[in-house]
């Protein structure tokens, strides 16, 4: 017994004092042995079986080929959008994107062309509709078949239009139908499209009040993928310089949002409560719309003489609330005035020069309305001396003359025209 006992005990000190047992936490960890390897060229694979054959090529064209192709799911795929509108400076109107939404859906995409060659791609809205007809009045910019720019300022005439233009108007759904041109204005930049629709399309409501300094609005127009593009932007009021008619109010757009983009151009602008308040006509950052009080003007004259006519003035204007402050405070304390339209220019040869209006005098009414503003100046002048082009009407002007520190009424008899009003020096 005791022998026994003892080899097992020598048995444990054995396998305890043994360092390479893998039982004992103590022990080391056996060493590896280092083993070199011959590298035979012969087993690795040869680099021809990497190169496809003609074969190979031609199988695999014709399986690609075969294969359905993969569906397209709007909902799921990546959109990237043509302008961007979730962004910081955007913040506070974030809620009255339904707006724009909601005004979107009388906003076409509209084209033209010219023997064959692409000239414009623009915007456009549904102002009227013909029940028994079909048919859509579609509002949009002149420049959809303007041809040449005036080469020195919007007053001195030179622009080119061709009304023989094949125009396109780009329906919602993703279809297009052509448009039937049937009237262009060139002084106030608008043109009319008539158009065929299956299905009545929901009409714009007009803001009939202008919008107020710096008054939130959104640009919209549609790419030439009918893509909304939204701009945010707040309405400024000042003085037309020489390039620009006067019948606009301008754009200020935050930083980094809003671009130069023709798209845009005959597009709406509109409120926060998706009343349309203009139509754009200088597409830019800092560019500028035509009021909704001018476009209702203008289509009521199309609407009761197929055209639309204003009488010629012969000068240019600045509005004295538009100066700076101190300006206005200077003229009222030199000359108790502080309304009216400063004269900046007088055509050579036109009734305001023959009757003595000169340069620096101040126009304070218009057939007996006062006048603030250059918009007001021209709705003043629609709305009093409305008619057929051609039609002879009776302007009388207030007018106060500074060097004589007078005030007179002159008076003169001027023709309506459809034309651009253009001065000469």
């Amino acid at each position: 017994m005791s022998a026994a006992g003892g080899e097992r005990s020598n048995n444990r000190r054995t396998m305890t004092a043994d360092p390479t047992s893998r039982d004992d936490p103590l022990a080391l960890p056996e060493k590896k042995k280092k083993v070199s390897v011959r590298r035979d060229e012969a087993s690795f694979p040869d680099p021809d079986a990497w190169i496809l054959s003609d074969a190979d090529l031609a199988r695999m064209e014709r399986d690609q080929k075969s294969a359905p192709p993969p569906v397209k799911i709007p909902t799921l795929d990546y959109f990237k959008p043509p302008t961007r509108f979730h962004t910081a400076e955007v913040f506070a109107v974030r809620d009255s994107s339904e707006a724009a939404l909601s005004a979107a859906r009388f906003l076409l995409g509209v084209s033209s062309s010219l023997d064959g060659e692409p000239l414009r791609r623009c915007s456009g809205f549904l102002v009227d509709w013909d029940e028994e007809k079909k048919a859509g009045l579609v509002l949009t910019t002149a420049r959809l078949i303007r041809t040449k720019d005036s080469p020195d300022s919007g007053w001195s005439g030179g622009e080119e239009y061709a009304p023989r233009a094949d125009v396109t108007v780009h329906l919602l759904n993703g279809t297009s139908a052509k448009g039937d041109l049937v009237y262009y204005q060139p002084h106030y930049g608008i043109t009319f499209l008539n158009v065929e629709v299956d299905q009545p399309i929901k009409l714009p409501s007009f803001c009939e009040e202008d919008v107020k300094f710096a008054q939130d609005v959104f640009r919209l127009g549609r790419d030439d993928s009918l893509n909304l593009r939204i701009t945010y932007a707040r309405a400024e009021y000042k003085n037309p310089n020489m390039y620009r008619r006067y019948h606009n109010v301008y754009f200020r757009s935050p930083d980094e949002h809003g671009d130069d983009n023709e798209y845009d151009n005959g597009g709406l602008v509109i409120d926060l409560n998706e009343n349309v308040v203009g139509m754009v006509n200088v597409p830019k950052r800092f560019g500028s719309f035509i009021p909704s009080s001018i476009l209702l003007n203008c289509l009521d004259s199309w609407k009761k003489y197929r055209c639309i006519a204003r009488p010629h003035l012969g000068m240019m204007f600045q509005a004295i609330k538009l100066l700076e402050p101190a300006h206005v405070d200077m003229l009222w304390r030199m000359y108790n005035i502080d309304h009216g339209l400063i004269v900046q220019e007088v055509s050579k040869g036109s009734n305001a020069e023959i009757l003595g209006i000169q340069k620096g005098d101040v126009i304070e009414s218009i057939n007996g309305k006062p006048v603030s503003t250059t918009i007001e100046l021209e709705n003043t002048l629609m709305i009093t001396c409305k008619g057929p082009s051609g039609a002879e009407v009776h302007i009388s002007v207030g007018v106060f003359h500074t060097l004589k520190k007078q005030r007179s009424t002159v008076q003169w008899t001027a023709e309506l025209s459809e034309l651009g009003e253009v001065l000469t020096s």
